[in-house]
């Protein structure tokens, strides 16, 4: 049965919708994090994290247990694969804590640049696991580092935005590991929501105590006087966390792996740019800093594309041979 040109322009219409809700939605959450973390006065990052693991699965459930093909497998998945997710689910828990921790500390920007620093991260894992990049991958990943170095190194950087690339950094890195390792540690392949469903309670068991100790006190005395504005800030970014997996699964599923990368692309550069209009931010920032985003967000497309290349060219081999 041929597709319709009306059918294939309502196709094309949702797809664009779907990757405007989800740069869209992207950019809400990261500008709600920064706006509540480090320009208004909610500086509990740790808190902040832990109710996103306590309301993810709650917000969840209905998904979960009313659709049958994940219905049927909650036993069999956390038989065969729990201690799997608790390692997992630290690792998540603690890199999202120390992430929405930097935002206390930098600007978002400062963030989204030191974040791309990730292929070269995870290059380096894989190289310690015995699995070294192509060679063909280094110059791309040395841009990356270099473009990071020139946005990120200055000499008149305050003691506490040292502190804030530093937890964007460590962030990073235990993200990298995560990506890393989970695919040798999980025996089962699970997508987004169920990942975010297991794991979420497990990491809020991971970050409670330190989460109490640290920001305990504090967060109390903050609660007792502006109750609203913490239920506002928890719920609201919840839900809007929730609502953001939910599209962005839907989105590399629609679009596959080379339009998500390009896509992810898009969306750095729209957070960039709306960081400088909407929140003042980057207004310090002299050429070397641009030349800096060039490298770091240039270097990361092009290693999408590397990454994305021996699939395609596997693919167009199988095809010849047949």
């Amino acid at each position: 049965m041929s597709t319709g040109p009306l059918q294939l322009a309502l196709v094309g219409g949702l797809d664009v919708l779907l990757c405007l809700a989800y740069i869209a939605l992207n950019a809400g959450l990261n500008f709600t994090n920064r706006w509540a973390l480090g320009v208004h006065d909610f500086s509990f990052p740790m808190s902040l994290t832990s109710a996103h693991m306590l309301l993810n699965p709650v917000f969840l459930t209905p998904v979960m247990l009313l659709s049958k093909a994940y219905r049927n497998e909650h036993g069999s998945v956390l038989r065969s694969s729990w201690k799997a997710l608790l390692v997992i689910a630290a690792f998540n828990g603690i890199q999202i804590a120390l992430n929405n921790s930097s935002l206390v500390h930098i600007e978002l920007s400062t963030n989204q640049v030191v974040r791309a620093t990730m292929p070269v991260i995870v290059a380096i894992f894989e190289a310690l696991r015995g699995s070294p990049p192509p060679a063909s991958h280094l110059p791309v990943l040395l841009a990356i580092a270099l473009g990071v170095i020139l946005c990120v190194y200055q000499t008149s950087a305050k003691a506490h935005e040292w502190w804030g690339i530093l937890l964007v950094v460590s962030s990073v890195s235990l993200q990298a590991a995560q990506m890393s390792f989970s695919g040798s540690l999980l025996s089962v392949k699970l997508d987004s929501f169920q990942m975010t469903f297991y794991t979420s309670p497990m990491a809020f068991l991971a970050i409670a105590g330190p989460t109490a100790m640290l920001e305990g006190e504090g967060f109390r005395a903050y609660l007792l006087t502006k109750p609203m504005v913490a239920v506002y800030v928890m719920v609201g970014t919840c839900l809007l966390a929730v609502v953001y997996n939910i599209v962005m699964f839907q989105t590399i599923r629609r679009l596959g792996p080379v339009g998500s990368a390009v896509l992810g692309n898009v969306k750095i550069v729209v957070l960039l740019v709306m960081s400088r209009l909407l929140m003042g931010e980057m207004r310090q920032w002299a050429g070397r800093h641009l030349i800096g985003c060039l490298l770091t967000f240039g270097g990361a497309a092009a290693y999408s594309r590397l990454k994305l290349l021996p699939k395609a060219d596997g693919k167009t081999g199988k095809k010849k041979e047949k």
